[in-house]
């Protein structure tokens, strides 16, 4: 791209170095052009554990599946953009979640970034957009071939996410020791003394494994004469986290909860921790705080909520 006039006083440009680079400038009132990366943003849709893909009906890569994305308007927040863009696109009107991943794209003369975001459906139905083919709903095992998806930015997300949906949860067994250890280890101490709950009938020990190995863990405890349960601890290897495993533990948590006939599950967490909005999509309702709650780091007091979720309901 090349700018030759001031947009300020449109005097002619000339190249300095600034900033270590050679960038156009203007010699009269200073204005230095910064050719920055474009951004685009996208939405990973799941429903019933499958996700929307477009097929492509205009150039580039006309007739190859992508996530519903586009490039974000100057006018926009990025999650109004990408809610535009499905919109568009497949015809849903989506709540935008959370970001998942970044992923970089292009080369000269401009290069950019696609920001990926999960959504859930509250509205509209799924058909092509005007410059679309065709819209579906695709699961983990029936995604189009590699060479299908029409940009790589695309495909590294679609791998991501199968990658998750492959993630296996089960309660522990004291024959996982050894995994938890090495966790901890990998970690350097991931909290609140884990293999505590290998045994024992009111802790039980909740896993997510990539293939053999182990990535994520939540501890959960129960008081039978209360008919309560706490989960005490939510942990997820940082290179897995962002994919849903942390909402995975937590439903898992629901799930062996509701089975063991308990009446309220119990959890707190830090306001500056994520696992908070695990919590409040999950269905937890807050009933308190402490405004002197010590994080695990080490760090200064700060304000931790406490929820519950009612298993009757």
């Amino acid at each position: 791209m090349e700018v030759r006039y001031c947009p300020k006083c449109a005097t002619e440009l000339v190249s300095r170095i600034s900033g270590e680079r050679e960038r156009p400038t203007c010699p009269a009132c200073g204005f230095v052009f910064y050719f920055n990366p474009v951004v685009g943003a996208g939405a990973l849709i799941e429903q019933e554990g499958c996700v929307v893909l477009v097929r492509r009906g205009m150039e580039p890569k006309k007739g190859l599946w992508c996530l519903p994305a586009g490039y974000v308007e100057a006018d926009e927040l990025v999650e109004e953009g990408v809610a535009r863009e499905v919109w568009e696109e497949t015809g849903l009107e989506i709540e935008v979640d959370e970001m998942l991943n970044v992923y970089s794209f292009g080369r000269e003369p401009q290069t950019g970034v696609l920001l990926v975001y999960s959504g859930h459906i509250v509205g509209g139905d799924l058909h092509a957009g005007d410059d679309a083919e065709e819209v579906r709903f695709f699961a983990p095992d029936q995604l189009p071939a590699d060479h299908e998806i029409a940009f790589h930015t695309h495909l590294e997300a679609l791998r991501d996410w199968r990658r998750a949906r492959a993630i296996v949860y089960r309660r522990a067994t004291p024959a996982d020791r050894r995994a938890v250890e090495d966790l901890d280890r990998r970690h350097r101490g991931v909290g609140d003394g884990p293999l505590g709950y290998l045994e024992g009938d009111d802790r039980s020990l909740l896993l997510a494994w990539d293939g053999d190995l182990l990535v994520g863990i939540a501890c959960l405890r129960r008081q039978a004469q209360k008919r309560s349960a706490t989960i005490d601890q939510v942990f997820v290897d940082p290179s897995y986290r962002r994919w849903g495993i942390a909402t995975r533990l937590v439903g898992l948590a629901i799930q062996e909860s509701r089975q063991d006939q308990m009446r309220t599950l119990l959890a707190e967490a830090p306001v500056t921790n994520p696992v908070l909005l695990v919590y409040l999509k999950a269905g937890f309702r807050v009933s308190g705080f402490i405004d002197a709650y010590y994080t695990a780091e080490g760090e200064g007091p700060t304000t931790a909520l406490y929820l519950a979720y009612d298993l009757a309901a």
